[in-house]
């Protein structure tokens, strides 16, 4: 994804990494440093918006203040979280959510009511399953990182749940 027009960059105070954000993510997108995760050092969550409220995270990005081989060894490659990069003894991973946001969901069918939100449902779907590898693919580190992609576990793709 080429700088320019189409493109916000993203530079993280903390770690210096940058990502190439599309710009109209800038309607539908509010960012989040609450860290979720009791074993991560620090996390930026990109937190989907429609409307006017908030819902889930599109992806977010979780630094672990450990080596790749202690990523393996407690078993983090076969989670879904995905390994980006090793960087001055952190591990840098991200995750997508698996299913759509609850608020979607008609509380008489429980069922997602894909005529009352097509339209978020759709825009989050494209940030998911198309933006989201390419921003992941456009993450730059100050200087010298190693970096080799894991498989994720499961799929990243978000599913409907027929509950």
């Amino acid at each position: 994804m080429p700088a320019g027009k189409s493109t916000i960059l993203y530079k993280d105070a903390r770690f210096g990494f940058t990502l190439k954000i599309p710009k109209y993510w800038g309607r539908y997108c509010v960012l989040s440093k609450k860290n979720r995760f009791n074993d991560a050092e620090y996390t930026v969550r990109f937190i989907f918006r429609y409307g006017g409220k908030l819902y889930g995270p599109i992806f977010s990005i979780i630094v672990f203040r450990m080596t790749k081989a202690e990523w393996i060894a407690q078993g983090y490659g076969d989670s879904p979280l995905v390994f980006i990069a090793e960087r001055d003894g952190y591990v840098f991973a991200y995750d997508t959510p698996e299913e759509l946001p609850y608020e979607f969901v008609d509380p008489k069918t429980g069922d997602y009511d894909y005529k009352k939100y097509r339209k978020p449902i759709q825009i989050l779907k494209t940030m998911v399953n198309k933006d989201v590898q390419r921003i992941i693919g456009s993450i730059r580190f100050p200087h010298g990182a190693i970096t080799n992609k894991s498989k994720p576990y499961i799929a990243r793709r978000i599913r409907s749940c027929r509950c």
